[in-house]
């Protein structure tokens, strides 16, 4: 269910970034016919969701990401071998190293798992294929395309973001007079507000924006900044809320293919290797994974479950 909430939830959210930026540029005064208007939503909508597939190699370009020595390649494909095997899954995977002495995981575009050298040094090789097995989950659910696209849709408001701050700070720069004083400890510049220059220099602007046919432009980017900095926030808080359960569901798709005990004993550890962050508060608002006690705890129900199927399958045999 939180796979299918997800899809509708970044489907909005790339379509109310796109429909936002065309009424912005209607309201700016040029026209668009709705011929254009539908094709540029169609175009950004495949573009979002293909984005995977345009930069698939890109990542790796910034990342520290490198292909795997023969030692780790082996390893890789050992486990990948086994979780491909219990999952039916015959497609061709890029497996890569992730460049960190930090334990570290994830499964990225439509077909590349990355595992940090760490984990592939502090891992036994079921524990690896305990990792594997939920990092595959990501790939076969397609949670990385709809990742993609809800990344790329946030980066055109980011972009827009910044544009409008740069031209309202260089309206701005009318309040400011900087003035350099000297004193015993030498030249020291310091600013004050001047309140009827920026004024001036404001209006000014204003009339050459309206003269020009840019002020309802002006105004309507200024509303898109200020509404998408609230709906970025509330997009967010269930973007976090959907990815944490769609951490579980993972977790529950290593468990059915057999590997959720050698899930669990990797999260035990990672418990024990480091302090990890249990305030609520914090997890809610900031990260896009749960508690790692609760996905411990998680797992364990899951084997419990198991069992008690087991014992009742045998009894029923008997």
């Amino acid at each position: 269910m939180s796979r299918y909430l997800k899809i509708a939830l970044v489907l909005f959210y790339v379509l109310l970034t796109i429909f936002c930026c065309l009424l912005t540029v209607i309201l700016s005064g040029i026209y668009i016919s709705d011929f254009a208007g539908w094709s540029i939503v169609t175009g950004w909508t495949l573009y979002c969701f293909g984005s995977p597939w345009l930069f698939a190699g890109l990542h790796f370009c910034f990342a520290r990401v490198r292909r795997p020595i023969r030692v780790e390649e082996e390893q890789l494909r050992s486990a990948f071998t086994t979780v491909s095997r219990n999952a039916g899954y015959h497609k061709r995977i890029c497996l890569r190293v992730i460049e960190s002495d930090e334990w570290e995981a994830f499964a990225t575009g439509v077909r590349t798992i990355a595992i940090s050298k760490a984990m592939l040094r502090d891992l036994s090789p079921n524990e690896l294929e305990g990792v594997m097995a939920h990092e595959l989950g990501h790939l076969v659910s397609h949670d990385t395309i709809i990742a993609a696209a809800y990344t790329q849709a946030r980066l055109l408001t980011y972009w827009l973001n910044i544009l409008f701050r740069w031209v309202a700070r260089a309206l701005a720069i009318r309040f400011r007079e900087t003035r350099t004083i000297r004193t015993i400890r030498g030249p020291v510049s310091r600013t004050r507000l001047t309140l009827l220059r920026g004024i001036i220099g404001m209006t000014l602007a204003i009339l050459m924006m309206y003269y020009i046919h840019y002020l309802f432009g002006f105004i309507a980017a200024a509303l898109f900044v200020i509404v998408f900095a609230i709906l970025n926030r509330i997009v967010r808080f269930f973007d976090l809320l959907l990815s944490r359960m769609t951490e579980y569901r993972q977790d529950a798709y290593a468990q059915r293919l057999g590997f959720g005990k050698e899930l669990r004993d990797v999260l035990v550890k990672l418990a024990e290797k480091d302090e990890q962050t249990v305030r609520p508060y914090f997890i809610v608002f900031n990260s896009t994974h749960p508690i790692i006690y609760n996905r411990i705890r998680r797992l364990e129900q899951l084997e419990d479950a198991e069992d008690q199927r087991r014992t009742q399958n045998t009894n029923i045999g008997h």
